[in-house]
């Protein structure tokens, strides 16, 4: 089959009927996908990448029915058919009666502005949304039966085979993609991960943990659509790739909720998931699966450098794509590379006035760092016996805020933290520290535990804070922080003294950059602290 001529006719509409008078055409390292407005086409390249072959017709045949088979446990309205291309008289034709020479899947086409990248980056995504799609996914897990089969591929070996071929077919991308620092970085620390791990894989075994899952589990691959949510295009081509740890299909996602500027829905995502699923293990292989994942996206992106049919604009951006997803690889094989070689326990304080950002800053960093959570809100309400969104509107040093029952609080969340410290357990304390006495606290219990203690500062500017403190009285929070209490918490807040070593973040500046600096830079702080 001649590419180039197939080519050209996926890009002429008279292909696809008399009814279509346009047709955009996309493509990936794997596929062509032909949008006609009702429908889209998807053919498979005739490539073979070793881990993937579609070098020949029959095995183009069969792969496209898997799609088929595969896609329709998740959204069985959305894939139609597996259909001939034919050849006859030097022309191709869709569904003709002529040679058969390709095969194409048909499947709904839905509007791109539904497809959830594009609704990430137009911040139309939720944590009701993310709520909605745990749900279906938690169902879609628990649907599957775990044979022995399924089960041999949580194996290290398993794992291991997945993971080495991609450092071999990355390779050759060394320096142009991919650093060679940081790709001998991440296979050293990968081989330590496990030599060092084994038991986990083991236990996730035991534990069920390993299913016929997605396999390609990203932003792309979700539509979302008013109430309605579609999952699609699942790995067909490799069950090895399907065949995974389900904290490898969550990973995959919450990592690219983080390469897409999300770090705080990526976070939410997995709280939740732990919430719904029970999964609490999950932290044990979570930024392992998270760096394997970023850099399988590095490396597809890689791949598609080599396509003659890509302009140099578009490949300048794949470029730039990879050597990000390389980078956040890298950050994920810090994150347990620290933890491998962890000694003593973690308690950083995520400190600041009410409205500056911290319990979702406090949130991301509980879930990078596999911590217990304990915010003040929560364990005041609790004290209280009262529902934890109750809303308490008192005026400053008054009802539940009354200068007492602050300190009593603030004792009992050390209580909590002591606890966890004791058991080596890592924690994170989301509390505004407005009294330095309260920052002395919890120095005292870090020193009693041999903790490695570390303080972040939360800061942002007051019209920033202004707005969202009167968003959040719309909707439900443990949280009364209000406008009038910020002022008042302003001016009474006690800095931070040289001596505390604090790092600040500014949580108004919302760009990918600062963010993941700003991350980058407490797990170096860490690393010297200990």
């Amino acid at each position: 089959m001649n590419q180039g001529m197939l080519f050209d006719h996926l890009r002429n509409p008279k292909f696809y009927g008399a009814h279509v008078t346009s047709v955009q055409l996309l493509q990936t390292h794997i596929s062509y996908v032909a949008l006609t407005g009702t429908y889209a086409y998807k053919v498979k390249k005739t490539v073979n990448f070793g881990f993937l072959d579609f070098s020949t017709l029959d095995k183009r045949k069969y792969y496209c029915d898997e799609e088929l088979r595969l896609n329709r446990r998740l959204c069985p309205e959305m894939y139609l058919d597996v259909l001939p291309i034919t050849k006859k008289d030097n022309t191709l034709e869709l569904n003709g009666d002529g040679t058969i020479v390709e095969y194409t899947l048909k499947m709904k086409e839905f509007p791109q502005e539904c497809i959830m990248t594009n609704m990430l980056q137009q911040g139309k995504i939720t944590e009701e949304t993310i709520d909605h799609l745990i749900t279906i996914l938690i169902d879609f897990y628990n649907a599957q039966e775990t044979t022995e089969e399924i089960k041999k591929y949580g194996e290290v070996s398993s794992v291991k085979q997945n993971i080495d071929e991609n450092f071999d077919q990355t390779k050759p991308m060394i320096d142009i993609t991919v650093p060679k620092e940081i790709f001998w970085y991440i296979k050293d620390e990968v081989t330590k991960f496990f030599e060092r791990k084994k038991d986990v894989f083991g236990r996730r075994m035991k534990e069920g943990r390993i299913y016929d899952c997605h396999g390609d589990l990203h932003s792309g691959n979700i539509v979302v659509s008013g109430e309605t949510i579609h999952i699609f295009d699942c790995i067909e081509f490799n069950d090895r790739f399907r065949f995974c740890d389900v904290a490898s299909d969550i990973g995959f996602l919450a990592m690219d909720l983080d390469y897409q500027n999300h770090p705080y829905l990526s976070s939410y995502f997995i709280e939740k998931y732990v919430e719904k699923s029970k999964d609490f293990d999950v932290y044990s292989v979570l930024n392992f699966y998270k760096s394997y994942r970023a850099f399988v996206r590095g490396k597809v992106y890689g791949f598609q450098l080599n396509d003659p049919h890509i302009d140099p604009a578009t490949k300048k951006r794949l470029l730039s794509s990879a050597k990000k997803y390389f980078e956040l690889s890298q950050y994920y094989t810090s994150l347990f590379s620290r933890d491998l070689q962890k000694n003593k326990p973690l308690l950083i304080l995520i400190a600041g006035l009410s409205g500056t950002g911290k319990s979702t800053v406090a949130r991301k960093i509980a879930v990078d760092y596999h911590t217990t959570l304990i915010n003040t809100d929560i364990v005041r309400k609790e004290a209280a016996r009262i529902d934890p969104y109750e809303r308490h509107h008192d005026q400053y040093n008054t009802g539940l805020y009354d200068p007492k029952k602050i300190d009593e609080t603030y004792e009992q969340v050390m209580q909590h933290a002591s606890m966890f410290l004791k058991k080596g357990y890592n924690v994170v304390l989301d509390a505004t520290f407005q009294k330095k006495k309260y920052r002395e606290m919890a120095h005292h219990i870090a020193g009693k535990h041999h903790a490695t203690m570390v303080i972040v500062q939360c800061t942002c500017p007051d019209v920033v804070v202004k707005k969202r403190l009167a968003d959040r009285l719309k909707k439900k929070s443990v949280s009364d922080g209000r406008w009038e209490i910020y002022l008042v918490q302003k001016k009474t807040f006690e800095p931070f003294t040289p001596d505390e070593h604090s790092l600040t973040m500014d949580a108004s500046d919302e760009s990918y950059e600062y963010r993941m600096d700003f991350y980058q830079q407490l797990l170096s702080h860490i690393s010297k602290v200990i």
